[in-house]
């Protein structure tokens, strides 16, 4: 409100303001609110993918893995990335190959075949063998590949993980081993008799491969390499020799040579010709039956494991294609079984249409693209 008055002939003029208290919030509320909504966002959107997207990719690679060797009594229990396989296992053997065999798992993602699974722990039930988990509640797997040395798993004590440490930057031997990532975890426990020895061991004989994996899990040394045909002899003498504590496992020597010939002679097989299926389906044509039993040939001189790759062209949609080959790759890996190769060596993988070898824009550049592969598993992969 406002007033006007006269004092010795000026003219004043006095405003009176009333202030009101306002039942509005200041600015600070408001402006933290879009930031507050933006993390509950966030939040909500990287946790199904943490714990749906990622887990569940864990706990199918997991599982697919434990299906293809037949370990039907083993079971995973994933958190996240982590695997612990729980179940009474019939052997040693059993076991080991179980461990092994998830923590090289691989899972289709949007960047092609990766391995989900970042460590697997031993939880078994030993009491059907007479024996307790303690007796190898210590693992480590050491591990060389496109020039890294990768320590990784269990070492009782600060004092053992320096030395082996240490023992591994030594082999840094460009270009085939450019640098040394130290992965290992400390459990505190007390040090074994010996352990530091079949350590050293691990990394003496993986450093030697061109790719390759060493592990100590169940109480057993296992070794899986692949080198030169005139340093395999060397090699598997080093893995073979008695151990200190525990036992002498798989050791599983694969040459550089093998390989070669073992991929050069399936890839001309598949390159001349091609395995025919009808169309739209994995059911596969009679008149590829004479190809599949020379591809079954070829399969039972190669060395290690294979996978067979399955492909499409980028017709249709990528997860109807990432399907059919799948169901085409495991097509071909039945009637390989059916001609007398294990099926422990064969892994069926479908990869729909990812890695084409010619454009899908033309009619003959898809039908290129529509394709079965197989190849020899690297040690490493």
């Amino acid at each position: 409100m406002s007033e006007n008055t006269s004092t010795e002939g000026r003219l004043l003029r006095t405003r009176k303001v009333r202030r009101a208290q306002s039942d509005r919030l200041p600015f600070v509320p408001y402006g933290g609110a879009p930031i507050i909504a933006l993390g509950l966002l966030m939040a909500f959107a990287l946790w199904p993918f943490a714990f749906g997207v990622i887990q569940l990719s864990t706990e199918r690679a997991a599982a697919q893995a434990l299906a293809d060797i037949d370990a039907a009594w083993a079971r995973p229990r994933v958190s996240g990335q982590w695997v612990t396989l729980e179940g009474r296992p019939p052997s040693r053997q059993a076991a080991e190959g179980a461990l092994a065999a998830v923590r090289e798992a691989r899972a289709s993602t949007l960047l092609g075949m990766a391995r989900p699974v970042t460590r697997v722990r031993d939880g078994f039930d030993w009491a059907g063998l007479g024996e307790t988990a303690s007796a190898s509640s210590i693992n480590w797997s050491f591990r060389v590949a496109n020039g890294v040395l990768t320590l990784d798993g269990d070492m009782p004590n600060n004092t053992v993980r320096e030395q082996v440490v240490a023992a591994a930057r030594t082999e840094i031997d460009p270009p085939r081993i450019v640098s040394v990532q130290d992965s290992l975890s400390i459990t505190n426990d007390p040090s074994p008799d010996g352990f530091l020895e079949i350590a050293l061991r691990g990394v003496d004989t993986v450093s030697r491969c061109d790719r390759g994996v060493s592990g100590f899990n169940t109480n057993r040394f296992s070794l899986s390499c692949e080198l030169p045909a005139a340093d395999a002899a060397t090699v598997r003498d080093i893995a073979l020799a008695p151990v200190p504590m525990g036992e002498v496992g798989a050791v599983d020597i694969i040459s550089r040579e093998a390989v070669d010939s073992c991929e050069s002679s399936l890839s001309d097989l598949l390159g001349d010709a091609r395995i025919e299926f009808q169309s739209s389906s994995a059911v596969i044509g009679a008149g590829s039956a004479s190809l599949l039993d020379d591809v079954a040939e070829a399969v039972r001189a190669c060395p290690g494991s294979l996978r067979i790759a399955g492909y499409t062209d980028s017709t249709g949609l990528a997860e109807t294609n990432r399907q059919l080959s799948q169901a085409r790759a495991e097509a071909v890996r039945n009637a390989l079984i059916a001609r007398g190769v294990p099926q422990n060596r064969l892994v069926a993988t479908g990869y729909g249409d990812a890695s084409p070898v010619a454009p899908n824009t033309t009619a003959q550049g898809r039908a290129l693209n529509r394709r079965i592969e197989i190849r020899v598993i690297r040690v490493s992969e």
